[in-house]
């Protein structure tokens, strides 16, 4: 059997591939035992152009002159470049039979796409910095809930958090400056509110009523 009829048998496998992976997929089948017109399947070839008929690349016959299949059923998620500069995510299976190497199967992932996406995303974080902590130039933050017990709860929630200290570590004086400045910002006129900052400081509703009541007094 030629090396060719026996390869024909991957030719589905290339088409398969092809559509199970999508438009961004190219996938290529070489022979082997002819480098120079090595191609003998291709689906979506457009994106580097290459075709049936085409010869090995450079990297293909270093594969094989390295003997890199001996040791190896594949070689995944390298770089690969077109002429004109195109990037892709390459990787090559290789076809043995008792040791002897038939034929490659080569993926390559065009991700110009990626790169393109990832330029912008880090031109859009630098003109609204809201993951760089480092760049933002106001310290405001605005919670954007609908309904007023849903903005007493996140005014809870992040002015507990704000602290250094966790909860479980905070001491009575911690807990009664927290309670003191969630009555200054209005909080405890929300239903509920007491059980929730109760909850988040790891103390009982009565205590959040007590602290309420010296600060209310003025005696702390």
């Amino acid at each position: 059997m030629s090396n060719y009829a026996y390869l024909e048998r991957y030719i589905p496998v290339v088409e398969f591939m092809g559509d199970i992976c999508g438009k961004n997929y190219e996938i290529i089948l070489h022979d082997v035992s002819t480098p120079e017109r090595s191609v003998i399947a291709a689906c979506n070839g457009h994106l580097s152009g290459r075709r049936v008929g085409d010869p090995m690349t450079e990297l293909a016959k270093e594969l094989i002159q390295t003997g890199a299949y001996l040791d190896h059923d594949y070689v995944a998620n390298y770089e690969g470049r077109t002429r004109g500069g195109k990037r892709f995510v390459s990787s090559t299976f290789f076809i043995k039979e008792d040791g002897e190497l038939r034929g490659l199967i080569c993926v390559n992932h065009d991700v110009e796409e990626f790169f393109l996406l990832s330029e912008h995303l880090n031109k859009l974080m630098h003109t609204y910095p809201l993951l760089l902590e480092e760049e933002r130039h106001t310290s405001y933050t605005e919670n954007l809930d609908d309904s007023i017990s849903e903005l007493s709860s996140n005014i809870i929630h992040t002015t507990v958090h704000k602290y250094d200290v966790p909860p479980s570590d905070m001491n009575s004086t911690d807990k009664l400056e927290i309670i003191r400045s969630l009555e200054a910002q209005g909080v405890f006129s929300t239903k509920g509110s007491v059980g929730q900052a109760a909850r988040e400081l790891h103390i009982s509703e009565p205590t959040v009523y007590r602290y309420l009541q010296r600060i209310r007094n003025g005696k702390v």
